[in-house]
C-alpha cells in the first residue's frame, strides 16, 4: 500500500483547521492509501508563541506592555482549555507522524518514508498570514523523486505580492499536481505561467452532512437556536443576530474560543468538543458567520445561513458561493432580513456541490495514482 505525507495547519487550534485535516486524510484513506498528517508544528502555534502575539492585535497593546500583560492573563485559562481539547481530537482522530517537527531544517534531515507527499489545504500558501513565504507548506523538503501534490491549497487573496512572486513560482514548479481552493488562486498560479492547476472543494465538503455526523454528536438534537461564529470581532454579526432573533423568538448562541467573551449577547459554548461543535451547527435553525469552514459545515448539513464578510481573506467565502450560486446569502446590514426571507433551494444547491465533490475526488484519485516525476 502506498503512503502519502499530507502537510497542512493541522496545529491552528481552530475547528476549521482541524476538520479539514481530517477531512482529506479520511478521503485520502478511503482511496486506498496509507496516510499521515506530518506533524510540522511551527513556533507561532504553540501557546507561547500565540501569547507572544498578543501585542500585534491592536495597536494599543502594541504601545503598552501594561495593557500587553493584563490581556496575556486574561486569555490564558482559555488557551489551556483550548489547546487540550483540540489536541485530545487530533489524537484520537489524525495520524499524526511520530515524530513533531518545529523548523524546516528538521523536516529537511529526517528520512521519510512517503511515496507521494500532499500539501493539504487552508491558508498554506497566505503569505500574510504565515508571516512569510512557508517553505514546508510548499513542500520544500519532498526529494526530487517524489510524487508532490497540493490539495485545495489557498492563498487568502486575489493577487501575490512582488516579493513573493518569483519564489512561489519556482517553489509550485516543482509540483506534479496542483489545486487549490479558491477560483483566484487558479488566476494566480495562471498568472505565474504554470499550467493545469484547477480549483477544488475544500476537503470539509468532501464529506456529506450524514458522514460528518457519524463523528458529531447529538447534544443539541432537541434545541432551537441561532448560531453565531465569527473568527473577526465585528459588531455587525451580533447586530443582525439581534434582529434576527427579534423577528424569530429564538434565542441567540454563540461559538467563543475565549471565556472573557462572555458579555455578548446569547448563550455562549467556548471551545465545546469539536463532536459538540459540528452538533451546534447541524441542529440550528439559522447560521451567522464570517467562517468559510462554518459555511461549508452549514452547506453539509443543509442549514439557512447568513454571511457577513471579514475585512480580509473573503475570497475563499466569495468563491464557494459564486460556485453554488448563493452570493445572495450575503448581509448587507443588520436589517437586510432579505438573505432569511428566501430560503435556500437545497435541491439545486446539493446538486452542483455533489458535482463539485465528485470532481474533487476523481481529481484526488488520479494526483494519487500518478506516477510523474518533477525536480
Amino acid at each position: 500500500m502506498k503512503k502519502v505525507g499530507i502537510i497542512t495547519q493541522h496545529r491552528v487550534v481552530n475547528y476549521g483547521s482541524v476538520l479539514q485535516a481530517y477531512a482529506l486524510q479520511k478521503k485520502v484513506e478511503d482511496l486506498g492509501y496509507e496516510c499521515e498528517v506530518i506533524d510540522y508544528y511551527p513556533e507561532r502555534f504553540t501557546p507561547t508563541g500565540m501569547v507572544k502575539r498578543i501585542k500585534t492585535k491592536s495597536k494599543k497593546l502594541e504601545k503598552s506592555l501594561l495593557l500587553r500583560t493584563i490581556a496575556r492573563v486574561i486569555i490564558f485559562p482559555s488557551y489551556i482549555i483550548r489547546f487540550k481539547m483540540f489536541f485530545n481530537f487530533m489524537k484520537s482522530r489524525i495520524n499524526l507522524s511520530k515524530k513533531t517537527f518545529r523548523s524546516i531544517e528538521e523536516l529537511e534531515n529526517y528520512k521519510f518514508d512517503y511515496d507521494i507527499y500532499c500539501t493539504g489545504s487552508d491558508q498554506v500558501w497566505n503569505y500574510g498570514w504565515n508571516e512569510k513565504i512557508e517553505y514546508p507548506y510548499f513542500l520544500s523538503f519532498a526529494p526530487v523523486n517524489r510524487t508532490k501534490i497540493s490539495y485545495a491549497a489557498s492563498f487568502g487573496k486575489s493577487s501575490l505580492l512582488d516579493c513573493e512572486i518569483d519564489e512561489t513560482k519556482r517553489l509550485l514548479s516543482r509540483y506534479n499536481h496542483i489545486t487549490v481552493r479558491e477560483l483566484s488562486g487558479v488566476e494566480i498560479i495562471n498568472a505565474l505561467g504554470i499550467c493545469g492547476s484547477t480549483n477544488v472543494l475544500d476537503p470539509t465538503l468532501l464529506l456529506t452532512g450524514n458522514e460528518w455526523r457519524e463523528i458529531s454528536s447529538n447534544k443539541y438534537k432537541d434545541d432551537k437556536y441561532i448560531l453565531i461564529y465569527n473568527l473577526n470581532r465585528n459588531e455587525k454579526i451580533d447586530n443582525y443576530a439581534k434582529t434576527l432573533s427579534k423577528k424569530t423568538g429564538l434565542e441567540v448562541r454563540y461559538i467563543s474560543y475565549q471565556l472573557h467573551e462572555f458579555y455578548k449577547n446569547g448563550k455562549m459554548y467556548c471551545n465545546n468538543k469539536v463532536e459538540d461543535f459540528l452538533s451546534l451547527i447541524d441542529n440550528a435553525q439559522y447560521v451567522i458567520t464570517d467562517s468559510f469552514h462554518v459555511t461549508a459545515y452549514s452547506l453539509n448539513f443543509n442549514k439557512e445561513f447568513v454571511i457577513v464578510y471579514p475585512g480580509k481573506y473573503s475570497t475563499r467565502l466569495q468563491s464557494i458561493l459564486e460556485i453554488l450560486g448563493l452570493t445572495n446569502r450575503v448581509a448587507k446590514d443588520k436589517n437586510d432580513m432579505t438573505v432569511v426571507e428566501e430560503k435556500i433551494n437545497y435541491k439545486k444547491v446539493n446538486h452542483i456541490l455533489n458535482d463539485e465533490r465528485s470532481r474533487s475526488l476523481d481529481w484526488l484519485r488520479e494526483a494519487l495514482k500518478s506516477e510523474d516525476i518533477q525536480g
